[in-house]
């Protein structure tokens, strides 16, 4: 039976295929094509690139990168340096900094989107939020070593940590004062915050999934009044068609101008979201789309890019500081931690095929023939690290793990695996159950890593692995129910990519997500996501080790930069005996653009993430000036 298309509905569609052709320099608008999209916009949980790339268009921290990968102050008037007396550190007997005091300034004509001013009760609420044990954050290594914000007036503030933090003024977290931009406007949040935390200290079997309702899935998250979608960035938010695109304009109002009339540059940005990687290429050849993001055609061949284009365009090449991987589900039974049970939950898929035992993880990483794995990635490198190539405090010396097909299979014999039926190897448990080697593997459906499933596929069966594939969205596969290994969605394997470091090694998000427990904070294992802290950080795959966490929080606070290359290091020699996940390759990034655009670019890997600086986009026929 046919069925009538309402009138409203068509006409919206009319309206999308209108703005999506007439892209670019006609419009004096931007449409960037990607393969994932956010599940939502929350300023204090979530890890997924794509999210930390559209938030950019509509926010801004103290301080931001510009193209070349110098840092400049954002919403803040200056840097703070010891030089300029903004920065002050006391030290005990032995020289260790026992206080780290960092003033700041926020600039006077810094105004959120819906045109209120910044000012430090925003910093306050921010970070009150941050340090609730109620709400999922995923980055607290900062946060946690803040003993106090003084406030001297509405626009002046002083962060004091009680140790030394090398990275006070970086952004994307650093600070220590919200996951992503450092300030949010709490003349929008406070109400959603304060309901919400009511509603969850009077339901406490039921915090987590109100939290997650109530707080995560709010209005000013969801977008779905966008009135409520406010942010300090260069873009105000203007509409989010889930699965379609989401829309922002240029904030006339936005204090960091671009070089000459900001009427020149781009006024509109939409991002468009595609599920597979082919039908993005093709609106990017057909001209539907002017620029690809830094994620949308990861694993394409930048040669065969270049000649598709032409002289349409250019394509862009350059390091990520991203390290492809395969996280293993950790919460099995029977771990100790530093002499004590490690009491979290159990997956009983994870547990029956022992991955939480190391010789599990390194027999599978030499079932595998990782060069061959790389090839669905052109240009990427070989990891064996945490850290990537290059960067501060590599370690050159740890085992490369190359493919030992014979090894591989005596360790799992050791685990009392044996062939089974059809080849897969079977074991009895404990309980006498007989379990099957059929290992699971979740990621996007990007296509390079649809191809890196098949590969390991056929490499695994070959010690007597099954490994069962499933792909999820970007917006599923990062979302804190999903990604959490915890909640048991996923109990094998799940692959995607994570920083991993460029000149930031102990403080960047691999990192983080490898360490488990602060020994500052009361709290157990307060790094591990599950139900018990909210499903709070980063360290979705439940792996612990109190050697590791040692050394990690002593490289954090270690300003002689030797001393702390060498812990680094020592990290890394760990990491490489355990294998938390198989570090599979060094990514690059690849950026299409069409011809006439400028100031869309890289520049430099400290500028993967966030989006470069979008208020200096624009068209050269609209007279908008290069940067560089």
């Amino acid at each position: 039976m046919r069925r009538k298309i309402p009138f409203t509905v068509v006409c919206l569609m009319l309206l999308v295929a209108v703005t999506m052709t007439l892209a670019g320099p006609e419009r004096n608008n931007l449409i960037i094509g990607t393969n994932q999209e956010p599940d939502q916009l929350n300023p204090w949980e979530g890890a997924a690139d794509t999210k930390e790339n559209v938030m950019a268009l509509f926010y801004i921290g103290l301080t931001y990168f510009d193209s070349a990968g110098n840092l400049q102050p954002g919403l803040a008037t200056e840097i703070p340096t010891e030089k300029n007396g903004r920065v002050r550190i006391t030290r005990d007997a032995q020289g260790k900094v026992i206080r780290q005091e960092v003033d700041w300034t926020i600039r006077t004509n810094a105004k959120w989107s819906d045109g209120v001013d910044i000012t430090t009760d925003d910093v306050l609420f921010t970070f009150e939020v941050q340090r609730n044990e109620l709400i999922p954050v995923t980055f607290r290594t900062f946060s946690n070593i803040i003993q106090e914000i003084r406030v001297k007036d509405k626009k002046n503030f002083t962060i004091v940590y009680k140790e030394a933090n090398l990275f006070y003024a970086s952004p994307t977290g650093r600070v220590g004062l919200a996951r992503f931009y450092d300030i949010a406007p709490k003349h929008i949040w406070e109400p959603i915050f304060r309901e919400a935390i009511r509603e969850a200290q009077a339901n406490p079997g039921r915090a987590a999934e109100i939290i997650q309702q109530k707080f995560l899935g709010a209005d000013p998250a969801t977008g779905k009044d966008p009135t409520k979608v406010v942010g300090s960035g260069p873009f105000k938010f203007a509409e989010w068609q889930r699965n379609q695109f989401i829309r922002f304009t240029r904030r006339p109002d936005f204090f960091l101008p671009p070089p000459g009339d900001p009427k020149n540059y781009v006024q509109e940005v939409i991002v468009r979201f595609f599920t597979a990687t082919e039908t993005l290429l093709s609106a990017i050849l057909a001209g539907e789309v002017d620029a690809s993001d830094d994620i949308g055609l990861a694993g394409q061949d930048p040669a065969v890019l270049r000649g598709q284009l032409g002289d349409r365009g250019s394509v862009e090449v350059s390091p990520s500081g991203f390290i492809e991987q395969l996280n293993f589900n950790n919460f099995v039974r029977g771990r100790t931690y530093a002499g004590r049970p490690v009491d979290l939950p159990v997956c009983q898929t994870a547990d029956d095929l022992l991955l939480g035992d190391k010789r599990t993880r390194q027999a599978i990483i030499q079932a595998l023939d990782r060069d061959a794995i790389r090839v669905v990635f052109p240009g990427a490198i070989l990891s064996n690290s945490f850290v990537v190539r290059g960067d501060f405090g590599f370690n050159e010396k740890l085992n490369p793990w190359p493919r030992n097909i014979e090894n591989a299979k005596k360790l799992l014999a050791e685990l009392g695996w044996k062939p089974g039926p059809g080849g897969v190897l079977t074991r009895k448990t404990a309980d006498g159950r007989d379990v099957f080697f059929r290992l699971p593997h979740v990621t996007t459906p990007a296509t390079f890593r649809v191809r890196t499933q098949e590969i390991l596929q056929r490499q695994l069966r070959e010690v007597g692995i099954e490994l069962v594939v499933s792909n999820q969205p970007a917006s599923v596969l990062f979302s804190t129910e999903f990604v959490s290994g915890s909640n048991c969605n996923w109990q094998g394997i799940i692959e995607f990519a994570s920083a991993g470091g460029i000149g930031e090694v102990p403080a960047d998000e691999l990192s983080g997500e490898l360490w488990a427990d602060d020994p500052d904070t009361p709290a157990p294992f307060d790094n591990i996501p599950r139900v018990a802290n909210g499903f709070a950080g980063s360290n979705v795959t439940g792996w612990a080790h109190a050697e590791y966490d040692k050394l990690h929080f002593q490289a954090l606070s270690q300003i002689d930069a030797s001393a702390r290359a060498e812990t680094i290091k020592k990290m890394q020699e760990i990491f490489n005996d355990e294998l938390p996940f198989i570090p599979l390759y060094e990514r690059v990034e690849i950026l299409t653009t069409k011809k006439g655009l400028v100031n869309y670019t890289k520049g430099t890997p400290l500028t993967r993430t966030p989006f470069w600086n979008a208020w200096e986009w624009g068209w050269e026929q609209n007279g908008a000036k290069k940067v560089r």
